[in-house]
């Protein structure tokens, strides 16, 4: 297939993510062209296994004044980049791409290049606008009249555009069945499942020995339940208690290398996944990738990226069942070196970049209503049987 493939992401998993597309359909023998307005190049940048990368600057003016400085950048995000995605998307349909391949815009989430293109398109949606649906990321209660009435307002265009965008796409994907459900909720949309995977020759175990510490691989921030790891390594016993090691992976002043990332995650007793709201889950896998046991809320993605009991633990919203585990596994390391052994083999049987690139070439291939045929038996489960 000829495959266009646009995103405009932020340094982080999902531009990662977006990166193992592009590497993974190409070496299945794609030609595989990106289009970006991202000029950030980095480690994770999807165009280093491009073909070709299309890049179109775009920047978002900042003016040093409170209410017009705001109103400035949200009118080039709301018009501007409305305009250039119409380019974009024009240049895109006279290529003759045989399916295009829409991931997410750090802007308004959903882009809106689905708007225009007229080549048969997918849009892989990682989640809807969170802002504009999740309670705890409501506007501040201290905010101004005046800023609390405008933010009010412009989340309300932000979700109207972010609901046209994305109903606007010919056919949807997603990462995960939790993802779907949030996608029937926001959207009315059905997508099929694409799930992520993990790099196992990156992030696998090392000969590392284990530091009394656990780890936290999100910004110290209420969504990420930070509180729950700060309140429950308060209720282990001192004598006992491991540090809290915390891993920053988004803010550009506080990357850390892959190289680092593996390493923590290899000298920690166990990685603490406590998103109240993660789509999908991709630092548990990751730890689990390494040999290292999880703690994670049973909520969200972690229910179909971890397996309770086998690879880790799922948990309520308790800092002292969280804390129990802690304490569990400190005192069983033969148990928690089983469940890291146990993780990894999850991660091997089911979750590599190898197992998932093929599902979505094949949902891809479907899309562009191009026929595909298994390389491998076919399976003998009645859903997957031609009637």
């Amino acid at each position: 297939m000829k495959i266009a493939i646009y995103y405009n992401l932020a340094y982080g998993g999902a531009k990662r993510s977006v990166q193992s597309h592009v590497k993974g359909l190409k070496e299945l023998g794609h030609a595989v062209d990106v289009f970006t307005h991202d000029n950030q190049k980095d480690e994770f940048s999807p165009g280093r296994f491009a073909g070709t990368e299309y890049l179109y600057p775009f920047a978002v003016t900042k003016i040093p004044l409170p209410i017009i400085g705001r109103v400035v950048q949200d009118f080039q995000v709301f018009y501007k980049l409305k305009q250039l995605h119409k380019k974009i998307a024009a240049e895109i349909d006279a290529k003759s791409y045989d399916i295009v391949l829409v991931h997410t815009d750090t802007f308004t989430q959903s882009p809106f290049i689905l708007r225009f293109l007229t080549s048969r398109n997918v849009y892989y949606c990682l989640e809807p606008l969170r802002i504009v649906y999740e309670y705890s990321l409501r506007p501040s209660q201290y905010l101004g009249l005046f800023n609390k009435l405008y933010e009010n307002i412009t989340r309300s265009i932000r979700k109207t555009i972010d609901r046209k965008n994305a109903r606007s796409a010919m056919e949807t994907l997603t990462l995960s069945l939790f993802g779907r459900e949030y996608m029937i909720h926001a959207y009315n949309l059905y997508p099929r499942i694409s799930y992520l995977g993990v790099d196992e020759t990156l992030f696998k175990p090392q000969r590392t020995k284990k530091k009394n510490q656990v780890l936290f691989v999100a910004e110290p921030e209420y969504i990420y339940g930070y509180d729950l790891a700060k309140e429950a390594l308060e209720l282990i016993p001192e004598d006992i208690r491991p540090e809290l090691k915390m891993v920053f992976g988004t803010k550009k002043s506080r990357r850390i290398s892959d190289a680092e990332l593996v390493e923590s995650y290899n000298e920690s007793l166990v990685t603490l996944s406590l998103s109240r709201y993660d789509t999908f889950g991709l630092v548990p896998l990751e730890s689990m990738s390494c040999g290292t046991p999880v703690i994670a809320l049973n909520v969200a993605g972690y229910r179909e990226t971890m397996r309770n009991r086998k690879t880790g633990y799922l948990v309520e919203f308790d800092p002292q069942e969280i804390a129990k585990r802690i304490i569990y596994l400190i005192n069983h390391p033969d148990r928690a070196a089983q469940l890291g052994e146990n993780g990894r083999k999850w991660v091997e049987e089911s979750w590599t970049w190898k197992k998932q690139i093929p599902q979505l070439e094949k949902l891809l291939m479907k899309a562009a209503n191009i026929p595909y045929i298994e390389l491998t038996n076919p399976s003998s489960d009645e859903d997957d049987m031609e009637l």
